[in-house]
């Protein structure tokens, strides 16, 4: 904590930043996304949720520093819709490999991702790999998917399992984060896509919801919001904490 507040890279000067950078020091970064989430829900979802989630770990897990979110992603499958704003895939790869790198150079050795978007996840990982084979001492984590995660805890949500873009799950959170962005009178009736259950398929957003949005957006309420960030708060914390127990080594090194 600075003065009370958690470390967030855009709100330091440089003399806190030295203050408070180290070898040890954990740095967070959100992926987010810019797109069409129904018409009761902002443009930036993907990406206020995450970066609420991080600041809140960074408040209470010490030695974290929470970058800029990142607040475009790969949308090229929603790009139907307006306003859609999508990097290519390769675009979005070698940005997180320079943000990486540019952490790496800054003495960064622990890098904590929290996604907030689907087509973000293939990307992710193909940075973490080519970073991990470029600097084998770097330990990289991420949260990849937050809302599949949630949506196996029992009695939180109910239809769909919370599950949806702009769904009972993400609209409920939504409106723990941002209630002000967030008009439900103009939540979409539910609409749960008829999809195979184990092959995957690889569609366009429009090929499944006519509104931009898909789960039952109408039974989210704040106090499930409340319970989801919660849950995933103590899930990173908690992940942290066994990492620094272990001077953040794992498989064959701490035998």
């Amino acid at each position: 904590m600075i003065n009370g507040f958690p470390r967030i890279l855009e709100e330091m000067n440089a003399i806190q930043l030295r203050k408070n950078l180290n070898s040890k020091t954990v740095a967070m970064l959100v992926f987010g996304a810019c797109e069409n989430h129904g018409d009761h829900m902002p443009f930036g979802s993907d990406f206020f949720v995450p970066m609420e989630l991080a600041k809140r770990v960074a408040a209470r897990a010490g030695n974290v520093l929470v970058l800029p979110a990142f607040p475009y992603g790969v949308s090229s499958h929603h790009s139907d819709f307006q306003m859609t704003i999508t990097l290519e895939p390769s675009t979005m790869i070698m940005a997180i490999e320079d943000i990486c790198s540019s952490l790496i150079k800054n003495g960064i050795n622990r890098i904590l991702i929290i996604n907030g978007h689907d087509g973000n996840i293939a990307p992710i990982e193909s940075s973490a790999r080519t970073i991990k084979d470029r600097y084998p001492n770097v330990v990289i984590a991420c949260l990849e998917a937050w809302w599949i995660l949630v949506g196996k805890t029992k009695n939180l949500f109910g239809e769909w399992a919370g599950f949806g873009h702009g769904g009972e799950a993400e609209t409920s959170v939504m409106l723990s984060v941002r209630p002000d962005l967030v008009d439900m009178k103009y939540a979409p009736k539910k609409t749960i896509p008829k999809l195979p259950r184990n092959v995957r398929i690889y569609w366009r957003f429009s090929e499944l919801t006519k509104t931009g949005a898909t789960g039952a957006p109408r039974h989210a309420s704040r106090s499930k919001g409340d319970k989801t960030l919660h849950i995933l708060e103590r899930l990173l914390l908690g992940f942290i904490s066994d990492m620094e127990k272990n001077n953040w080594k794992y498989g064959l090194a701490l035998k």
